[in-house]
């Protein structure tokens, strides 16, 4: 089970440009154990590919998956920071959950511990929509 983003991950070579991008804009270093340091580890020990070669069973930026845990299923999207909405299943890759979920292969099985200190796990049944296997390389 990942307790955040998996270690040697593979990643698109333009999400991991505007992910480390992002994390170098924050104002402190990410203090140890939040998402962002998680995320900040992780694509640390990165493998990169070309978005042509991003396996279509890879979770990547604006992937699109469902998910079951105790709730049940739903979609979830995968998304940077600003485009974060819960309502809409629009998941911060600098949240805890979306830290973890970066680079997943699917179908598999996450885990991580939101603010709350409550662990939470989830399965990841399905890619329903990942940019790179749709032709788009740019998202």
């Amino acid at each position: 089970m990942q307790t955040g983003s998996p270690h040697y991950i593979t990643v698109n070579e333009l999400d991991y440009v505007r992910l480390t991008n992002l994390l170098g804009q924050l104002d402190r270093e990410p203090a140890a154990g939040t998402a962002q340091a998680v995320l900040a580890e992780a694509l640390d020990q990165a493998d990169q590919a070309e978005p042509r070669e991003i396996p279509a069973d890879i979770v990547t930026m604006h992937t699109r998956v469902e998910v079951e845990d105790d709730g049940g299923t739903r979609l979830i999207t995968l998304c940077y920071p600003k485009e974060a909405d819960a309502a809409k299943g629009m998941v911060s890759v600098f949240s805890p959950m979306g830290a973890a979920l970066l680079g997943v292969r699917v179908p598999g099985r996450i885990g991580w511990t939101p603010p709350d200190g409550e662990p939470r796990q989830m399965n990841i049944v399905r890619i329903d929509y990942q940019p790179e296997a749709n032709g788009d390389y740019t998202a």
